[in-house]
């Protein structure tokens, strides 16, 4: 599993300075990181590279990588559980949580996604209060379209990968 870490999340999770690395890797197992305030509160929003599947998770608490990375796989199980995915994460995710390899962000196309998300999750925020949930996060981000997602919604699309890519 390739994780992709922006400054602001390697800078909290204190993980020190990191490479951009190149993997090969079945889609399933590159994710992006980010770290965001809304309203005082701190949040990690962890995305899919190829469909832009989002989990999202409070950041108090996630002091160093492996707290974040046990969070991250908690959350992500529940996610897909729940989604009706949960062959997706025992099949692929599970087998391959112990192989980790952290990289710098590599795709600007996945970071102005992210940027999006996190803009329209500030403004939900700010809207709503602070009634809305991480997990509403998540399901504003996968229940909307975008153009890096082949405008499709991203739980659908992150459905659709196949297994053996």
């Amino acid at each position: 599993m390739i994780i992709h870490l922006t400054d602001k999340l390697s800078k909290k999770l204190k993980t020190g300075p990191l490479s951009k690395i190149e993997l090969e890797t079945k889609p399933h197992l590159r994710w992006y990181g980010n770290f965001f305030r809304a309203e005082r509160v701190q949040y990690v929003l962890v995305t899919n590279a190829k469909s832009l599947f989002s989990v999202v998770l409070y950041g108090r608490g996630l002091t160093d990588f492996n707290s974040f990375y046990n969070e991250f796989l908690r959350t992500l199980r529940g996610y897909l559980t729940e989604s009706g995915m949960r062959m997706i994460y025992e099949r692929i995710i599970a087998t391959e949580s112990g192989d980790i390899t952290l990289s710098k962000t590599a795709d600007r196309s996945v970071l102005g996604s992210m940027n999006d998300m996190v803009n329209a999750n500030k403004y939900m925020i700010e809207t709503h209060g602070r009634e809305l949930s991480p997990w509403d996060m998540a399901e504003l981000i996968n229940h909307t379209p975008y153009s890096a997602a082949g405008r499709g919604f991203p739980i659908e699309v992150f459905a659709r990968m196949s297994i053996d890519e």
